[in-house]
């Protein structure tokens, strides 16, 4: 399950990186200015349990597993975000 977590929270990293300004799905951003943004594009840690979700899905079908491996996701995204330098 550990092994899932991490690809799982990795993949969502991915997918955050790529809708950041400048990058290839940036323009996501600019277009949604709605209060569920966060959860959308801006914040890795609340795109887990939707993303993660329909990755775990497609990936390894449903089971028993599935709300540990994307809870354990949010949280290992929580601590890279706690470990990563501030970009301000």
């Amino acid at each position: 399950m550990l092994e899932q977590s991490f690809i799982i929270a990795l993949l969502i990293l991915a997918i955050w990186y790529t809708m950041q300004e400048g990058e290839i799905f940036g323009f996501m951003q600019r277009w949604s200015k709605m209060k569920i943004a966060p959860a959308l594009f801006d914040c890795n840690v609340c795109m887990t349990p939707y993303y993660g979700s329909v990755l775990y899905v497609l990936i390894y079908g449903i089971n028993w597993q599935w709300p540990v491996v994307v809870l354990s996701a949010m949280g290992i995204n929580a601590a890279v975000n706690k470990l990563s330098p501030d970009k301000q």
